[in-house]
């Protein structure tokens, strides 16, 4: 298996083999500039011979006497016609030289006066510096001097190269070491509990990551939330809808058994105890009821199955109208019984949804509305549209729901006056059916609300259905 490397190794790498390489061109490079000084130097000590011997020449009559006794130490000097024949050289024989007129220093001293020029001698690792300069009388002087080439000269300076090469190599060790070091700190300090506490010393290129980093962590704390308060619900659903099943199943069990057991002789007792049994299967069933739209809804919204959308029923239009004045007619004696008002006021709007739901989302806005009343209270149900927004509003002169009850009331089995609630009956899902039955038509909710005051709760759907005239 092969093994990871390291980043910090590979920073150390690179650093390192960098540094190397910088070494070796700067050697090349130094090496190439000392030789082209050194060229440089050369041909301006040469001009200043040429000059000389030039100007002697010039006064003299006895050419040849005269460049024999000239001492130029390793200088080659030439004398040649105007035409490139070569008359004096003072290293060989001028008779084995060949004619020297296509030489580019001869040719520029032929045209301007003087000319310069180097190239590689026959010599191996040398370089020839020529200079020459043209007579009065045409004929042209000349000088050369060898200059060690670029690799005689890189040879000669190789030992002390290398020696400064090493130290040089030994510096860039500790240096990349310390960097690669350095470098990788700040990864190495990243604390991925804490990704915001790294931000003033990290690297701009991992600001993005560390907020990413920071983001997901929010949004996993925040689900660890959901997560912890749905399970706390499930646990109060759960105590809850045992402790509401219980209730009038004891009561039922009781009753029927004192009538089986014969306990009860007068007949007038038998129909009382009869009645109550009747009054708690209602209410046994419609906690059943509305359990099972509750448990529908919540499939409905966590899931894609049409089959799961179907268990709720079809979406038409209905008429809220027409749907308002039938809650009102059955719930009209509910109201006078408990000393309410109920009224309404409703203006023609259609909205495509499903029926049942949004049945039991207004009787159950305005049943919690009688039930929370005072007595010679009243509640006030209208509809219509606001702004072109379709709306169903149900105001009450109740007991009113303090401003940190208003978002829990929304909850199963949560109510605001306990006491009442047992009095009057009631399963405690009403208004978790009307926020489910709303959020499924994709409606709002608001609350408006005042301890002692009274309360208006509006549920706004997002438009009207498209064939209201129809």
């Amino acid at each position: 298996m092969s093994t990871r490397q390291s980043l910090s190794h590979r920073v150390f790498s690179t650093i390192f083999v960098v540094a190397i390489i910088a070494i070796l061109l700067f050697m090349i490079a130094g090496t190439a500039y000392l030789q082209s000084n050194l060229i440089e130097s050369t041909r301006r000590e040469l001009i200043e011979e040429t000059d000389v011997v030039a100007a002697a020449l010039e006064q003299t009559t006895g050419d040849k006497a005269f460049l024999d006794e000239v001492d130029l130490d390793d200088s080659r000097l030439t004398l040649l016609s105007s035409d490139g024949t070569v008359l004096y050289d003072n290293v060989e024989d001028p008779e084995d030289m060949g004619n020297h007129a296509d030489r580019p220093e001869i040719r520029a001293a032929s045209l301007y006066g003087t000319g310069s020029a180097e190239r590689s001698s026959t010599t191996v690792g040398e370089t020839m510096v020529y200079e020459a300069v043209r007579l009065s009388d045409g004929r042209i002087i000349r000088l050369a001097k060898p200059q060690e080439s670029y690799v005689a000269i890189f040879a000669r300076l190789l030992v002390p190269l290398l020696a400064l090469g090493v130290v040089a190599a030994i510096v860039a060790w500790f240096a990349a070491r310390r960097e690669s070091r350095a470098i990788i700190a700040p990864l190495l300090l990243v604390d991925l509990d804490h990704p915001k506490d790294n931000l003033e010393h990290a690297y701009a290129e991992m600001v993005p990551m560390l907020e990413r980093i920071e983001n997901q962590r929010q949004e996993l704390k925040r689900q660890m939330r959901v997560l912890a308060d749905n399970d706390r619900m499930r646990r109060e659903f759960t105590a809850n809808i045992t402790h509401e099943l219980k209730t009038p199943l004891t009561a039922i069990s009781g009753y029927a058994e004192l009538i089986a057991s014969g306990m009860v002789e007068d007949e007038a007792d038998k129909q009382e105890f009869a009645h109550r049994i009747h009054m708690e299967a209602g209410r046994l069933t419609s906690l059943v009821n509305d359990i099972l739209t509750l448990s529908n809804l919540d499939e409905a919204e966590h899931s894609d199955d049409a089959g799961a959308l179907e268990t709720l029923g079809s979406r038409e239009p209905v008429d809220m109208a027409r749907l308002i004045d039938s809650i009102y007619q059955r719930l009209e004696g509910v109201a006078a019984a408990s000393d309410v008002t109920l009224s309404t006021s409703c203006d023609p709007v259609v909205i495509e949804g499903v029926p049942r739901l949004l049945d039991g989302l207004v009787y159950n806005l305005v049943s919690n509305a009688i039930r929370y009343n005072r007595p010679r209270g009243s509640v006030e149900v209208g509809c219509g549209l606001d702004g072109g927004v379709p709306f169903v509003r149900v105001s009450d002169t109740g007991i009113g729901i303090a401003k940190d009850e208003q978002d829990k009331v929304f909850e199963r089995f949560y109510r605001v006056d306990k006491s009442r609630s047992k009095m009057r009956g009631g399963t405690g899902l009403g208004l978790a059916i009307v926020k489910h039955a709303a959020l499924f038509h994709g409606a709002s909710i608001k609350v408006e609300s005042e301890l002692g005051e009274g309360t208006t709760i509006t549920v706004r759907f997002p438009g009207p259905f498209d064939g209201a005239a129809a």
